[in-house]
């Protein structure tokens, strides 16, 4: 299957995405049950951004190639995992890319355990899977209307040095090389977009002129063999043409290549070397895109020496003369520290530079340093709210519902629950489980809109389904209660569990209550006893003492080693 082989293969900056860097970020390890060990899991979830698509990279334990379902209202593509269990805590990863909104993994079901994956995004996205090696690998397209600019990039965090951090970056960079404004030459991906919009009666005056030697016809003849639209598609020829056009130094050919190469497009395999080359050529003619690929590469370290030092050289070149991706990573490493001592004044400067050419990853992290400051700067609630409602703008409906948090909350000051239910409308209309949330608790407590449990249970299930604790903590005591929906004991069991695998005390303990009710079965027992011991409230001591006059030794015993093995599947590496 070759659904996105136009998109997917051609890729300008491909490295590792991750979360805000206010965000902690997750150290799988040993996945904590209810029940016995699971038979697989699945693990570490990296997602790749490109300018043209995304891709979804899912570690498992064991092959398996699940079966992907596309749902609407809101849209999203759904990737379940029978018998898999996953290791560490639930995943929400920001995308804010082109369609696509987020990336979600949770545990759907306890026992036996299923994961599900979720794409969340803003209109129905097609996709192909594939296995590589103990990986699922998901490629997803961005529709033609939708494109995706290359400048939310984020590197992998550059590795950190023992001690105090240097001021400036270590080693012995290469002597940097000058990078000039591009001026009216076309770039690789111009160039792309054009070769997908030639018109039949294009083709052969495109091919006369590349059978000339013009290096801009040859680039663009290139580009359509590998797009496939007008022409079959020949990668192999494609290199053979961009071969002819770099040997004139066509810039864009210069950049075609290292991105082919980078990938291994047409290739038996990827040639990182080989790519370095092409990008350095393409640079030193001014292309501020090989600039910025040139940083990741050296930033990423796959297929050739990792060197922050030289990553950071190449993005501040970039940076300087306005390129947004450049900006963005510059932006990151000074607020993270990495590789550089921390420069709360630097990090605001790039990330500014990069949110005002609307990048949404930047605005959404430069609100954030606002509302959480580094050392040397001021909180700044007015910026922070500035910097979400621009990317809000822009789309993102993680900071429509950030920005519904904010008002809800009354960060300095008294909330604001009208605000807080414009933004958390905006959200939720966009699929997103914060937003759901948020507007579900509105209607459950008539914070500015009428008591509603029936739209609350609606909203709190939505949002429980895509992993957000919260939501399911609500719903399974709405079914315990009978509030807002029938009584169902089953039902609030499954939900509870739901959150309480995230860590949620309040769930934990309701999970433990109910299961302690059923004192005939030895694993209820066992289970209620883990739980009341992990929730760690007032009210589960009494519980606790209650429980454990009907267990035996042996299963108070079992149940210790339970917890001790869920936390240890629930570790958290804030480093």
């Amino acid at each position: 299957m070759r659904l996105f082989a136009i998109f997917c293969s051609f890729i300008i900056t491909c490295v590792c995405f991750r979360p805000s860097f206010a965000l902690p970020g997750q150290k799988d390890g040993v996945p904590g049950s209810a029940s016995s060990d699971p038979i697989a899991t699945v693990g570490k979830i990296d997602i790749h951004v490109q300018p043209h698509g995304v891709t979804v990279e899912i570690s498992v334990s064991t092959q398996f190639a699940p079966q992907g379902v596309r749902l609407i209202n809101p849209d999203r593509l759904v990737f379940d995992f029978p018998g898999f269990a996953l290791r560490g805590t639930s995943r929400r990863i920001p995308v804010d890319r082109g369609p696509v909104q987020e990336v979600r993994a949770a545990l759907f079901q306890a026992d036996p355990p299923v994961t599900r994956i979720v794409v969340a995004s803003r209109q129905p996205l097609n996709f192909d899977l594939k296995l590589v090696g103990a990986a699922v690998v998901i490629e997803i397209a961005f529709p033609d209307a939708d494109p995706a600019p290359a400048d939310s990039i984020v590197p992998p965090p550059v590795e950190k040095k023992h001690g105090t951090p240097p001021s400036e970056p270590q080693g012995q960079p290469a002597p940097p090389i000058a990078v000039s404004s591009t001026g009216s030459r076309p770039g690789a991906y111009s160039m792309l977009a054009k070769s997908k919009a030639l018109q039949l009666a294009d083709l052969q005056a495109l091919q006369d002129k590349a059978a000339s030697g013009d290096p801009e016809a040859l680039t663009m003849l290139a580009l359509a063999y590998h797009a496939g639209v007008l022409l079959k598609q020949n990668d192999s020829e494609a290199i053979r043409l961009l071969h002819k056009a770099a040997d004139q130094h066509f810039m864009a050919a210069e950049e075609s290549l290292g991105i082919f190469s980078e990938k291994g497009v047409g290739m038996s395999q990827p040639t990182p070397a080989e790519a370095l080359e092409w990008y350095k050529r393409a640079a030193q003619q001014g292309s501020l895109d090989a600039a910025t690929n040139i940083a990741l590469m050296y930033a990423d370290g796959i297929g050739i020496p990792k060197d922050p030092a030289q990553a950071i050289t190449w993005f501040r070149q970039a940076a300087e003369k306005g390129e947004s991706t450049a900006q963005y990573n510059l932006g990151l490493i000074y607020a993270r520290g990495e590789a550089i001592a921390p420069d709360a004044k630097e990090a605001i400067r790039w990330l500014t530079a990069a949110a005002d050419q609307d990048v949404v990853p930047a605005a959404m992290d430069l609100a954030a340093l606002y509302m959480r400051p580094l050392p040397g700067m001021a909180a700044d609630r007015d910026q922070a709210v500035h910097y979400y409602e621009k990317a809000a703008d822009l789309g993102s409906a993680r900071a429509e519902a950030i920005l519904g948090n904010i008002f809800a909350q009354g960060t300095q000051g008294k909330p604001d629950y009208d605000q807080a239910v414009k933004w958390y409308r905006k959200a939720a209309a966009q699929g997103d489980r914060e937003g759901q949330f948020g507007l579900g608790v509105c209607h459950k407590l008539g914070l500015d809109v009428p008591v509603d449990l029936e739209e609350a249970r609606r909203l709190f299930t939505a949002a429980a389904d895509q992993g957000q604790p919260g939501a399911q903590y609500d719903l399974a005591a709405m079914y315990e209660e009978g509030k807002g929906a029938p009584a169902d004991a089953t039902l609030a069991l499954h939900y509870y569990q739901l959150a309480a695998d995230q860590g949620l005390p309040n769930a934990q303990f309701g999970l433990g209550r109910l299961l302690a009710r059923n004192r005939e079965s030895r694993s209820d027992r066992v289970a209620a006893y883990k739980w009341l011991m992990l929730a760690q409230v007032k009210e589960s001591s009494t519980f606790l003492s209650d429980l454990g006059k009907s267990m035996s030794a042996e299963e108070i015993a079992e149940a210790e080693r339970e917890v001790d093995n869920w936390r240890l599947g629930h570790r958290v590496d804030r480093r």
